[in-house]
């Protein structure tokens, strides 16, 4: 235990000399850490903490990953919107509502799809998306949908964190929204001081992060003819470097004088290169392991991303983002806004009609290979297949296969008989 207690202690303090100064501010009395931020200003430690909602949206218009895969994902959200259907509280379809006016011109500047889009880039991105909803005055309940970009919003809420409204950063007081006109659609989040959802941007933040560090090592040592080596005294037995090498060593390096000469050193060193091609620097490991990330916590194949051969086929493709992301995203939407407008509590339902989306149907190959194994009818091939019915009897019967009887039609027959 003794043994155990001693290595730990020594390799706490070759960490503490290592980091020394960067975590403590202490820069300046560190001349050999100065010196070397100086040299290569990315070498700084990452910032791993939480990431602001306006750092948020800057990853989302600065990080081509990031923008490729939310944009990706909302604009498929932003096309099943369409196919949004109204139902009653018998599982009618609803022809006519102020909602399905709404939907179908959400405001004079919105479509529908780009409504949906907007409104899934930022439930994507922020975990949260907030709708304000227009009642028109004088229309018997025609709204108006707008889309309030999430990094804008301050919510307010009163003693029992229950939202009572939100305004608007770069607005005055008085431009509070009252809980009455906007509903929020978002992401549970586990922090019970906050009304905003769960970022997914912010669980894939660490590789976004290390993929951004990569950028900036690239342009330091590719644009601006950084160094591409760090040469240090060689640490000792127990992991640290005492002061006076670290001082001869920057001294020697990077003096005034020691510009393309050669030096000799007496003690121990150690030379690392840190790479001055996207292979060495893992430029492109990187972007991937950021796209990786992304897809992983959105939910979609990689392989889909990359259009690798398992999704080549277009409609395949397709209808893998719309199963997985875009039907329930845009059910979500749904629900939300009947739940807002209390429909919900008078019976109505809202819900894509997948039936009506192409490229969900079964190829015309698998039904009608399906019909035959069910024995369907003629009729019932023809319907299938969107053609007039054969107005004739025969036409309504199971088609059955040669010796293959249908029903009883032979009377009560005992298998049994004659097998006593």
């Amino acid at each position: 235990m003794e043994t155990w207690k001693l290595v730990r202690a020594k390799e706490y303090n070759a960490l503490k000399t290592e980091v020394k100064g960067f975590y403590e501010r202490e820069e300046e009395m560190n001349t050999y850490l100065a010196s070397l931020k100086k040299m290569i200003p990315s070498l700084g430690l990452p910032d791993m903490g939480r990431m602001s909602r306006e750092q948020i949206r800057k990853a989302y218009e600065q990080n081509a990953p990031v923008m490729g895969v939310v944009n990706y994902i909302a604009e498929n959200v932003g096309e099943v919107m369409r196919y949004l259907e109204l139902y009653d509280k018998n599982g009618e379809v609803v022809e006519d509502h102020p909602v399905l006016k709404a939907l179908h011109r959400p405001n004079d500047r919105f479509s529908l799809k780009k409504f949906g889009t907007a409104w899934a880039i930022n439930r994507l991105l922020f975990g949260d998306a907030f709708t304000y909803v227009v009642r028109k005055a004088g229309k018997d309940g025609d709204i108006q949908l707008y889309i309030i970009p999430s990094q804008r919003v301050v919510t307010e809420s009163g003693n029992l964190r229950i939202m009572e409204g939100i305004r608007i950063l770069g607005m005055d007081d008085s431009a509070k929204i009252s809980i009455d006109e906007v509903f929020e659609s978002f992401d549970y989040n586990l922090d019970d001081t906050s009304l905003f959802g769960t970022s997914k941007i912010v669980a894939a933040a660490t590789y976004l992060a290390v993929m951004e560090k990569g950028m900036l090592r690239q342009e330091t040592t590719l644009e601006a003819g950084g160094a591409t080596h760090l040469i240090t005294p060689k640490p000792a037995d127990d992991g640290t470097v005492l002061p006076k090498y670290a001082a001869e060593v920057e001294k020697l390096v990077n003096g005034q004088k020691s510009l393309g000469k050669k030096r000799f050193f007496h003690i121990p060193l150690e030379v690392l290169h840190l790479g001055d091609t996207p292979v060495d620097l893992n430029i492109l490991g990187s972007h991937k392991d950021a796209v990786t990330a992304l897809c992983f916590v959105y939910r979609i194949p990689v392989d889909l991303y990359y259009g690798q051969a398992k999704y080549e086929n277009a409609k395949e493709a397709k209808k893998t983002i719309y199963e997985q992301n875009a039907i329930p995203m845009a059910n979500e939407f749904a629900d939300d806004l009947l739940h807002f407008l209390k429909l919900d509590e008078q019976g109505f339902r809202m819900e894509v009609n997948t039936d009506k989306i192409e490229v969900l149907r079964a190829s015309r190959g698998e039904m009608l290979d399906d019909l035959t194994k069910m024995h369907a009818s003629l009729n019932e091939m023809r319907e299938a297949n969107g053609y007039a019915p054969i107005e004739e009897e025969w036409a309504d019967k199971p088609l059955m296969p040669m010796g293959l009887t249908y029903g009883n039609e032979f009377g009560d027959i005992d298998i049994n008989e004659g097998n006593a």
